[in-house]
């Protein structure tokens, strides 16, 4: 349990808090500052239980997806609420679209940081940051197709049986799972209407995301599911298994 929190959860002990009523974050937020003034401060985000496991899942495995994102961790519940810890970056002016197409590094976060929202699934509009002269992506509150609802039904799923149609149950409480990602909105973005990049460009990206995807040690993925664990309902850690199952199909194909 240490070592998960180590890892895992901000430790709020470190840092003072106050409001924070800036950015593109939405929900209610806090930004904590470290009490030695070394280190980054992070914005806390919540308000809803959603918001806080899928930004900590969305902006860990987007990581892992090649995608630049600010680090993020959970934060222990206080009086009920949730909140996600989320690296705190200074904006800069944003480039525009014909630097972000001859600039390599740009290109690629941009590339990256788009396709990642839609692997994860999520169904908000694609936020990017500049700053420290890179293209960082974030905001990952709507991915995983998981809500507050969702995560209500998992809790209570012997309850709702008698009211609630055993299919639509089945989508939060059997072993399998739909996961059908939004590549095909993806390409037609980022090529056709953005023309950011080319098809083979795209199709590159795409590929290699997959691999480092597949590549992710079980160990490193059992790590965020455990630190879940630690306050969210077994129902809840068991989804977001076999959404990472599914996604692994895809992109094994």
């Amino acid at each position: 349990m240490g070592l998960v929190k180590n890892l895992y959860f901000l430790n709020r002990s470190k840092y003072n808090f106050r409001p924070y009523a800036f950015g593109g974050l939405s929900g209610e937020k806090q930004i904590a500052v470290p009490r030695n003034g070394r280190g980054s401060s992070y914005i806390l985000k919540g308000n809803s239980r959603e918001c806080a496991c899928n930004e900590f899942m969305g902006l860990r495995l987007a990581k892992m997806l090649g995608a630049n994102v600010p680090d993020t961790y959970l934060v222990e519940p206080k009086e009920n609420m949730y909140e996600v810890a989320i690296e705190y970056l200074e904006p800069m002016p944003k480039p525009d679209f014909d630097r972000v197409k001859v600039e390599k590094d740009l290109l690629h976060e941009y590339v990256y940081g788009f396709i990642a929202h839609c692997l994860l699934k999520d169904r908000d509009a694609i936020d990017f940051l500049f700053s420290n002269n890179m293209i960082y992506t974030f905001d990952f509150g709507d991915a995983f197709g998981i809500d507050d609802f969702s995560i209500g039904i998992m809790e209570n799923a012997s309850e709702f049986a008698s009211i609630l149609p055993a299919h639509f149950l089945s989508k939060f409480t059997s072993h399998g799972i739909e996961y059908h990602p939004e590549t095909l909105y993806a390409y037609e973005s980022l090529v056709n209407d953005l023309q950011i990049c080319d098809k083979a460009y795209f199709d590159a990206a795409l590929e290699d995301m997959c691999s480092r995807f597949l590549a992710i040690p079980e160990e490193e993925i059992k790590g965020m599911l455990n630190a879940l664990g630690v306050q969210y309902p077994a129902a809840l850690v068991n989804y977001f298994e076999r959404f990472i199952d599914e996604m692994r199909k895809f992109c094994q194909k």
